[in-house]
């Protein structure tokens, strides 16, 4: 295996992704939060990214979409938990 290859966090990813994009705009307001809080970009995201793992592991237990609202309240309830 090439020591210079590194498999991405796919949940990171999609962080990545939703701040390329801008949507939904939850996201980007939550890294830049947590940044503001005193965590280094990569930590932000990493915290995002747990929410986003929870939310798509729900989803797909679920059998349902995706649920913009409920990742924002979570996003909130993770935002309330930081100084």
């Amino acid at each position: 295996m090439d020591s210079e290859k590194t498999v991405k966090n796919p949940y990171i990813q999609v962080v990545d992704d939703h701040l390329a994009s801008g949507d939904p705009p939850d996201t980007k307001a939550a890294v830049d939060l947590l940044i503001g809080k005193g965590r280094s970009p990569g930590e932000a995201k990493q915290l995002v990214a747990t929410v986003v793992r929870d939310e798509m592991q729900e989803m797909l237990s679920a059998g349902r979409d995706f649920d913009n609202e409920k990742y924002a309240a979570a996003l909130k309830k993770l935002l309330a938990t930081e100084k």
